[in-house]
């Protein structure tokens, strides 16, 4: 039986402990506080795979507690990938199995598939500038978003004419800028926008609650037990 131990408990990991209850998965542990880890390390240890939405600053601390102690980890906190490569060097080094990406919605990832395949149509448009503006709650540490990051890169792979993403406005027509904005409680919104003289196009994500993230996540999890491995969610998020 699958035994799930939910890693961070801020609103996503009450959202996956509403999955989980729902689609009857027992709950390992939740894990909210070093104080956590020594108190529960036992049910810890008992996990099937984990779980983790925290924070950039202590995720990859969780990553080496379950890499170590070969429990599959899925995570969703984004903020961590200045340290992308020692990461994912050390998941392989102990033979782990893990699924990290920015975003775990379904709805997401299609987005993303559409702002890449539409950019390489836009490349041979000279016309058309680019820009990408995100939204989310007033809370959220890392701006831009791990999702307007990983959106920006789809982009500058398939545009010649960016070179780079930068933060705000750009200082040269060779710089996509990203257009970082927090308001309120807003779960989580992406827009991209192709614009000319003559007429503009936008592709746009708009996340209406934190269910889809969620259920990604744990989708990703159940995957992950029967497919070991490394992975990135946008190759994977069309089989789980």
């Amino acid at each position: 039986m699958i035994k799930v131990a939910i890693i961070g408990y801020g609103k996503m990991g009450h959202e996956v402990e509403k999955i989980l209850q729902k689609w009857n998965i027992p709950i390992a542990v939740i894990i909210d506080s070093e104080n956590d880890w020594i108190e529960k390390w036992d049910q810890f240890l008992q996990s099937s795979v984990a779980i983790e939405f925290s924070s950039p600053e202590i995720a990859p601390h969780h990553f080496k507690k379950c890499f170590e102690n070969q429990i599959p980890l899925v995570s969703g906190t984004t903020g961590w990938y200045s340290q992308f490569f020692e990461i994912i060097d050390m998941a392989s080094q102990l033979n782990s199995s893990f699924i990290y990406g920015t975003n775990f919605s379904i709805g997401a990832n299609l987005f993303f598939s559409s702002v890449a395949y539409l950019s390489k149509l836009i490349n041979i448009q000279s016309q058309y500038d680019c820009s990408i503006e995100e939204t989310h709650h007033i809370t959220k540490k890392d701006a831009p978003s791990g999702t307007a990051i990983t959106t920006a890169e789809l982009i500058l792979q398939e545009l010649n004419s960016k070179t780079e993403w930068v933060k705000g406005n750009p200082l040269n027509h060779k710089q996509l800028p990203i257009y970082s904005y927090r308001v309120g409680e807003a779960i989580g919104e992406h827009n991209v926008t192709f614009s000319s003289n003559e007429d503009s196009l936008s592709i746009v994500h708009r996340a209406n609650n934190r269910v889809g993230f969620a259920t990604g996540a744990v989708k990703a999890a159940i995957w992950l037990l029967k497919n070991p491995g490394i992975y990135n969610i946008s190759e994977i998020f069309m089989k789980i």
